[in-house]
């Protein structure tokens, strides 16, 4: 089939019929476009003779996804979803199409609530597989053997890297120190994630006991003992799992979890069902790398975010953009780009 998250392929023959018999006509010349990426999707199509060709542009130039043929169908996912167009589709020849339009199908679930539930239910189901696949990292956070996601920023920054004259912030002087407060700060104190911004100083945390605020702490007030200790409360590592888990299960147990639509509801229970942190041998061989990545000439590394519910440790250098990969490539991340 054209598309592996239609509807279509998982319903009856009676129901397919059923559709079918609602749909007009429309003859096509080679090389008509049937629709364009960008169009809001207001129909769906049947070949009934002749083909299709489906593509895309991409930075301006054309992209070839696929040629479809008689008995395939396209365009019912964008109408379903009420969506735009993610794709282009033109005729590939003289070709007759059956063309199914939104107000047209959706009057017929309204006086068939029988084919209304079936389509449901599948679509929910193809609903959850596209969230997952649109999400740039997954939401499970479960450790894969290999993640990485390079996203580029201004290329200006890049072009000129080479040639801006590297400072020392105020975090080089001192993070000797500071990496023992980070490892102490994940590994036996309530914070689950932090990012450090080292032109600046800055250090974001995120507490297990206050999960929807982020604080804001410099560099230096972290070395301090006595600061940690008023900031951060102890506790242990298996002690901080086992909370986030309970946070996870009790969201489930209230009234507004049951007014999600069903596929998140079905991504929030796998998520939370299968989830595993980052290990403590894994927080701290990320951390003691970070000095290192300082020194890099060149290209050094300037932000930085980690945190042991999601193995996704994101990077930024001097040259712009951000690197995202888990902790299992990580020392392949390294030793590939700067011989580590």
């Amino acid at each position: 089939m054209p598309y592996s998250s239609s509807f279509i392929r998982d319903i009856s023959d009676a129901d397919l019929h059923l559709i079918m018999a609602n749909a007009d006509k429309r003859f096509v010349h080679k090389d008509d476009l049937v629709f364009s990426q960008g169009d809001q999707g207001d129909s769906f199509y049947f070949i009934e003779s002749g083909s299709v060709k489906v593509f895309f542009d991409e930075n301006g130039n054309t992209v070839d996804l696929r040629k479809l043929g008689k008995g395939e169908y396209f365009g019912e996912m964008a109408l379903l979803h009420q969506d735009l167009r993610s794709a282009s589709v033109a005729a590939a020849e003289d070709s007759t199409l059956l063309c199914v339009d939104r107000d047209r199908f959706f009057f017929l679930l309204n006086e068939q609530p029988g084919l209304a539930g079936r389509i449901n239910r599948i679509l929910a189901q193809r609903s959850e597989e596209l969230i997952l696949r649109e999400q740039l990292i997954d939401t499970t956070g479960i450790q894969k053997n290999k993640l990485y996601v390079s996203i580029k920023g201004d290329p200006s920054l890049r072009e000129t890297a080479l040639f801006r004259e590297r400072y020392e912030s105020p975090v080089d002087k001192i993070f000797d120190r500071l990496e023992v407060a980070l490892k102490t700060l994940l590994l036996e104190r309530c914070v689950y994630h932090l990012s450090i911004h080292f032109n600046s100083g800055e250090i974001l945390t995120r507490s297990v006991f206050d999960p929807y605020r982020e604080e804001i702490h410099t560099a230096a007030r972290l070395i301090n003992a006595a600061y940690l200790d008023r900031h951060f409360h102890k506790i242990s590592y298996e002690e901080k799992l086992a909370l986030i888990r309970s946070v996870y299960h009790a969201i489930t147990l209230e009234s507004q979890f049951k007014t999600l639509p069903e596929e998140w509801r079905n991504i929030y229970r796998k998520s939370s069902a299968t989830w595993q942190p980052i290990s403590q041998q894994d927080i701290v061989s990320i951390l003691s790398k970070l000095a290192d990545l300082r020194r890099v000439p060149n290209f050094y590394l300037r932000n930085f975010g980690v945190s042991i519910t999601q193995d996704a440790i994101r990077m930024q250098f001097n040259c712009d953009g951000t690197h995202i990969v888990n902790s299992s490539d990580y020392k392949n991340f390294l030793a590939k780009n700067f011989e580590m």
